[in-house]
């Protein structure tokens, strides 16, 4: 069918429904199920952490999630729509009720649409490998995620994100909760960390021990071969990467270590072209890193190596604590920026950030070459699987 998937021919179908559908009630319905649709939205968001709370498990939690949330969203789309009947009776025949079927179909299209871009962010970001594969290789998902703003998709994976906090390291700011830290504004838009872009990968998997999907940034280091942080698939038994080109790929552990919070996936056939790795940046230089924020789109921040050198850092368990060298950043580091690279102004490889400040003040923290440099060097011998730890429930 054109190339199409079965997935496709069903979401074709739903948007020819959904066409159907609002050629026949009108505008004025499709906006009452608009609006009852995000008020169910809002009513799934504010409901979401207590019943997450009530689950009778952690492996239940996101089970009990999303049903809440579908109910509710269908809940109040049935509303709306009943309300929007209602009004939308009173349209009397002609002209006007032609545009305000014309207008209905279009909108009813773009909500159809929007319904489904939604759902395929959220089901993919689960991190099954299966299921992440059917949605990465759908046209009809690809063409409308091409339409979706980047900004729309951020403010998805912002509400997301206070919905399943699915976490991130964080560290006491050495400088103090008091010092102010000002993030740079310079411009990330340049040749040398737009190709580096091309190398960051998103890293998704589900941790059944603890009901929890996690998300995280990686970045390629070798020929078929992605470097992260440990917790990222702490926990994970087939953790998947999103490529921009090849979909989204199963991934195997085959190097992961607790202590130094690393670890490297090997992809089998991973079409994407490794970083080049550069030296420990001095304190005061100018960086970016880029990354996967909250599960969102790819973004490149800037950010400035306020200080560097060793550090005593707890392991992902947040048990042992061992003394690693590690940058002190000034950047607005957030939950999915884990294992997503530092870059110099030449786009390569100097650091893999890892925290974030426990304070309000934008720090985040990053490793130095001094403890990333030897496992990119290992990283193209190592083939065998070896276990992911285990998740720390959030």
């Amino acid at each position: 069918m054109f190339g199409f998937s079965w997935l496709d021919a069903l979401l074709i179908l739903w948007l020819l429904w959904q066409l159907i559908y609002g050629l026949s009630t009108g505008l004025v319905v499709g906006l009452g199920g608009l609006v009852g649709f995000v008020a169910g939205a809002v009513a799934a968001f504010f409901a979401a952490p207590f019943v997450s709370g009530h689950a009778p498990g952690p492996g239940w939690r996101t089970v009990f999630v999303i049903g809440a949330t579908v109910i509710l969203i269908a809940a109040g789309h049935a509303v709306g729509i009943r309300i929007g009947r209602a009004i939308g009776g009173r349209v009397k025949p002609g002209p006007v009720r032609t545009v305000n079927r014309l207008l209905g179909g279009a909108l009813n299209v773009v909500v159809g649409a929007a319904v489904i871009s939604l759902l395929a962010f959220g089901v993919a970001n689960l991190g099954i490998p299966a299921v992440s594969k059917q949605l990465s290789g759908s046209a009809v998902i690809s063409r409308i995620d091409a339409w979706t703003p980047d900004p729309l998709k951020a403010a998805a994976a912002q509400m997301r994100s206070l919905v399943l906090d699915e976490g991130i390291p964080q560290l006491l700011n050495p400088a103090g909760p008091n010092v102010q830290v000002a993030v740079p504004r310079s411009s990330t838009d340049t040749p040398a960390w737009n190709n580096a872009a091309k190398s960051v990968l998103k890293i998704s998997g589900t941790a059944f021990q603890c009901g929890q999907n996690q998300t995280g940034t990686g970045f390629v280091v070798a020929p078929n071969r992605v470097l992260t942080n440990a917790h990222v698939v702490a926990g994970v038994s087939m953790p998947v990467v999103a490529t921009p080109s090849q979909g989204s790929l199963p991934a195997r552990v085959v190097y992961f270590d607790p202590v130094k919070d690393l670890a490297i996936l090997a992809v089998d056939g991973l079409n994407v072209a490794p970083l080049p790795a550069g030296s420990t940046l001095r304190d005061n230089s100018q960086a970016a890193f880029a990354g996967y924020p909250l599960g969102g789109p790819l973004q490149v921040r800037p950010a400035t190596v306020m200080a560097s050198g060793p550090m005593l850092i707890p392991d992902i368990t947040g048990k042992q604590k061992s003394a690693l060298d590690i940058y002190q950043l000034a950047g607005n580091v957030q939950s999915g920026n884990s294992g997503g690279p530092l870059l110099d102004t030449s786009g390569r490889v100097v650091g893999v950030v890892f925290a974030k400040s426990t304070t309000s003040e934008p720090v985040g923290f990053a490793f130095t070459m001094t403890e990333v440099a030897p496992v990119v060097a290992a990283a193209p011998m190592l083939s065998s699987s070896v276990g992911s730890g285990q998740c720390s429930a959030k």
